[in-house]
């Protein structure tokens, strides 16, 4: 393996660059190790987003999985909320998913699945890995392959989420929207949702090819073609999907990018307005104030935890949150998928845009505060990190440091508000990741700007 091309395993899965870190041998031995630690005779469901190498992968997994022995229930290429949905609607015992979610073309990776539907823990992945490189695997009888059919896990998906929104609040409101799946598995159910709903939806970068069109993650240099085809098609709003379907970013009737936290932000406010449910909402350091505000606007207390999909579930499932998810565009309503959803998203967004005075996202968006949030990533490694996160200290002696570990959250104000910044190491790409939120642009970049030195020096 070479040190420019690591295999990235953490909460948020294994990734890694195929042919380089991320090989046959990768996915044989993960798989391998998973099913060693399964019950003998456990059903895996077994699914892939579009990116052409995961047809391969798939059948090596497949085929570990059985020589522990495994029953597979393969879905195909799937969305990782749809697979998710599965081990719920056939009582499997696990899942595993072959996706890099937002990551280029050149990577793939692993997200291993609990009886539950969430992600493995990191005590659980911690074993599973130890496992992986003891390279001593439970083989078993009795393993084989069934077959789903994609349109049973369609219709399984689709009905929980139009049981979970307002759906004749959105047909009445006779909504278009223009939808950019960036060839990835939100391909396939995301036009059969928005028809249910009456939507008139115009699709690009819609085939399921996994050759994506544009760099697949939601942010706002990558959605302008999509702000093209808004303003083209005159669309209420724009939705940018990621290649395993689980997050969502939005593009207003303008044709700008809204920034990934309103995703939540929106979908929290629809969730708590009355007459629909107050309760807990959960999300992490790393997301924006505003969903913070859109909770407390309806009287909901809301628990911040570390980065990751599978930190937010579980503090949903111990608080009974009625809502939660990330500021990445990750949407979770646990009765639904017991993580981020993109296509639950998008039908939350309708119902809330359906309400709104011209049902115009900008109208929705506006009755928020306004708030600048800065996102960069730099090189660094654990120590240079470290030293960072103790220079930021010594410098602001007087912000609170919020007590969820996950690198160091500085509020400089000493209270739980704007501005602060967030520091840590990325669950997905051996980088830093430093984010800022202040009432201006110009401090959230000097915030950034002051963690970027520090890392640098450290």
């Amino acid at each position: 393996m070479s040190d420019h091309s690591p295999l990235i395993v953490s909460v948020s899965g294994i990734r890694g660059l195929v042919g380089q870190s991320f090989t046959d041998d990768t996915v044989h031995g993960f798989a391998s190790a998973y099913g060693s630690a399964l019950k003998p005779g456990a059903r895996v469901v077994l699914a892939r987003d579009t990116r052409p190498s995961g047809e391969g992968f798939s059948g090596v997994a497949a085929a570990a999985l059985q020589q522990a022995g495994c029953v597979v229930l393969d879905l195909g290429v799937c969305s990782t909320p749809g697979a998710k949905v599965m081990i719920a609607e056939l009582g499997a015992d696990a899942g595993v998913v072959l996706t890099a979610s937002h990551n280029p073309t050149p990577w793939n990776g692993l997200k291993l699945i609990r009886d539950d539907g969430m992600f493995l823990n990191h005590e659980q992945g911690k074993r599973v890995a130890e496992s992986y490189r003891s390279g001593l695997f439970t083989e078993r009888s009795g393993g084989r392959v069934e077959t789903v059919a994609p349109e049973d896990t369609l219709d399984r998906h689709l009905r929980r989420i139009l049981a979970s929104v307002d759906a004749d609040s959105i047909r009445r409101a006779g909504l278009a929207a223009a939808i950019d799946p960036c060839n990835g598995a939100g391909g396939i159910l995301l036009p059969q949702l928005l028809a249910e709903l009456g939507v008139d939806g115009r699709f690009i970068n819609a085939d399921t090819t996994g050759r994506f069109a544009h760099s697949p993650e939601p942010t706002p240099e990558n959605l302008q073609e999509l702000g093209r085809a808004v303003l083209a098609n005159g669309s209420n709003l724009g939705f940018a999907i990621d290649p395993d379907a689980d997050r969502v970013a939005l593009v207003g009737e303008d044709g700008r990018a809204v920034g990934e936290d309103y995703s939540l932000a929106l979908a929290v406010q629809a969730v708590t307005s009355p007459p629909r449910r107050r309760g807990p909402v959960v999300t992490t350091l790393s997301t924006s104030q505003i969903v913070t505000d859109a909770a407390r606007r309806n009287g909901c207390p809301v628990l911040l935890t570390a980065v990751g999909e599978i930190h937010v579930t579980e503090k949903m499932r111990e608080e009974k949150a009625v809502i939660g998810g990330e500021g990445n565009g990750g949407v979770i309503i646990s009765e639904v998928v017991p993580g981020r959803d993109a296509a639950l998203g998008t039908a939350l967004l309708l119902e809330a845009l359906a309400a709104a005075p011209g049902h115009s996202l900008r109208s929705l968006v506006d009755r928020l505060p306004t708030y600048f949030i800065e996102k960069r990533k730099q090189a660094c490694d654990p120590g240079s990190l470290g030293a960072a996160c103790e220079a930021l200290l010594e410098k602001y002696p007087k912000a609170y440091v919020h007590p969820v570990s996950d690198g160091v959250k500085l509020y400089m104000s000493g209270t739980l508000e704007c501005p602060w910044v967030h520091l840590r190491l990325s669950n997905t790409e051996p980088i830093a990741r430093i984010i800022a939120e202040a009432t201006t642009a110009e401090e959230a970049s000097g915030l950034c700007d002051e963690a970027e030195e520090l890392l640098r020096e450290g």
